[in-house]
């Protein structure tokens, strides 16, 4: 058996209903918290996050509420956010909502006391989701995180999204101090979730397990938690995207993300994440999880020509009759199968129908960053990135 690492130190608290432990939870760990979220105006948010702000009350502890985070979290609004941390002496870091709030609240707990930050030497030091570094704050804020989408398994993982605004670019920084000290998982959280939107994340989750399954350095483990979210989601969001009231398939789904995000943070991801990443420098209107979508088709038809064996173990995830073809076969069906998959769910769009322009494409494909990416030679990338335009 091949030697292997694997690490995941985020204590889980999986379960319907497990919010209510999240003031014991907190208290554990101060008695002031920074409430991270988005803006306190989303009328079908604000219940919850009343909620949240009651349960840790009835725990003694006091709430300062900063709920600036926007999609794709940038840099002026990470430093807002510590600033307000100084000012109100905040203790301990409470995240409720999807990954930009949890990467938003990584961010804060890592540079909270680093001082000027240099932003671009982050960017370009923290890039290996694998190494352990210094912390850039003698001490970071520990940080407890509630996901209320079942997509980016930020709460278990070590990434943060940044997006720096001045420069178009959206930078994905690593470090093995920013995982969260617990997080609940309450798939009662994630109900009203749209269908577009739990498509959207759904996909998410399923490429973080695919992708970390691709990679060289996937162990026993990850492949197997990997296999096991990936079948959930193929199983369940389709259903789910019909009834999204339905608990069962909400629990499901949540078990998947959570799965995906360990999943993720011991074998990392691979090309669609940083062509995501790209497209969502230059367009940041764009979802990140619906990037992922467009450019899966034509990333799987390379794909498939270069890892056939594990190719052909994720097409009989989708179509069971597959079993009875050699890998070869079944590899090469995997493509189509997920072209009908995203179309099940609403997700099979390209570019230019996602209202991308030919400016922006252009300015995508003419990336610096792709004579970095180790993943496949360049132009191969930038194909798939370019057919992925117009279908």
């Amino acid at each position: 058996m091949e030697n292997f690492n694997f690490y995941q130190p985020t204590r889980v608290h999986f379960g319907a209903g497990r919010l209510n432990e999240a003031g014991s939870i907190v208290r554990s760990y101060g008695k002031k918290c920074m409430l991270v979220t988005t803006t306190n105006e989303e009328a079908v948010l604000r219940p919850l996050y009343d909620r949240v702000k009651a349960i840790l009350a009835e725990a003694g502890v006091e709430v300062v509420h900063f709920d600036k985070v926007v999609p794709n979290p940038t840099i002026t609004g990470i430093e807002e956010a510590i600033e307000l941390v100084h000012r109100e002496q905040v203790e301990v870091l409470l995240a409720v909502g999807g990954g930009s709030s949890i990467d938003t609240a990584k961010s804060i707990s890592l540079f909270h006391d680093a001082g000027k930050i240099d932003w671009q030497q982050v960017f370009s030091t923290y890039t290996n989701p694998f190494a352990t570094y210094e912390s850039p704050s003698p001490a970071v804020l520990p940080l407890i995180a509630v996901p209320t989408t079942a997509g980016t398994g930020s709460e278990l993982t070590q990434a943060m999204v940044i997006s720096d605004q001045a420069n178009n670019d959206k930078e994905c920084i690593y470090h093995d101090k920013a995982f969260a000290k617990e997080a609940i998982i309450d798939p009662e959280l994630m109900r009203t979730l749209p269908p577009r939107m739990t498509a959207i994340t759904g996909f998410d989750a399923f490429t973080h397990s695919f992708e970390s399954y691709l990679r060289d350095c996937a162990s026993p483990y990850t492949k197997t938690i990997g296999m096991k979210s990936m079948s959930l989601i193929v199983e369940t969001l389709p259903k789910l995207v019909k009834d999204p009231g339905n608990m069962e398939y909400r629990e499901n789904m949540a078990l998947a993300a959570m799965l995906s995000g360990i999943s993720l943070s011991n074998a990392s991801a691979t090309i669609p994440h940083p062509l995501s990443e790209i497209v969502g420098g230059v367009a940041p209107r764009l979802a990140h999880g619906q990037c992922l979508a467009t450019i899966y088709p034509q990333f799987l038809r390379w794909q498939c020509t270069q890892t056939v064996e594990k190719c052909a173990a994720v097409a009989r995830l989708f179509d069971p009759a597959l079993s009875a073809q050699p890998d070869q076969a079944a590899a090469a069906a995997l493509p189509e199968r997920m072209v009908d998959f995203l179309k099940e769910i609403g997700l099979y769009k390209s570019f230019e129908e996602l209202g991308l322009t030919e400016a922006e494409r252009e300015e995508a494909e003419a990336s610096p960053v792709f004579n970095f990416l180790p993943f496949a030679p360049k132009d191969v990338m930038v194909g798939i990135l370019h057919d992925s335009y117009r279908f």
